[in-house]
């Protein structure tokens, strides 16, 4: 038997956290969750993890400097920002430590197709 995709999720919104994760166990991940971005990179660098969904807007470390470092030790790893600011807002900013952008309220069927999007 195959072991499940394992997922990370960071937010500072402990109610999105949970659904965001409940979201991802739908969808077959073995999920992680942090509410900080200090926290998520301990968790991120003491395990191995198929892809990283973070808030973009948090207190400390934000989701963009998370993505960095994450790229920075695990180049392959797809992160995905998730966030209520434009998408424009995000773009303009990710470089290339971003590889999808969620915006926030979404449905269980676009997070599904923003993660299928991403090339293996």
């Amino acid at each position: 038997m195959e072991a499940a995709a394992k997922a990370l999720v960071v937010d500072d919104d402990g109610a999105l956290l949970s659904v965001v994760a409940e979201m991802l166990c739908a969808l077959g991940y073995e999920v992680s969750s942090a509410e900080n971005g200090a926290k998520a990179l301990r968790i991120f660098l003491g395990n191995k993890f198929d892809i990283v969904l973070s808030d973009y807007e948090m207190p400390g470390m934000d989701g963009l400097t998370l993505a960095r470092r994450i790229k920075r030790s695990s180049p392959g790893t797809p992160v995905v920002l998730m966030t209520g600011a434009s998408k424009e807002t995000v773009l303009s900013r990710k470089g290339a430590a971003v590889d999808r952008v969620l915006l926030k309220p979404f449905t269980l069927a676009e997070m599904c197709a923003t993660i299928s999007s991403i090339p293996d």
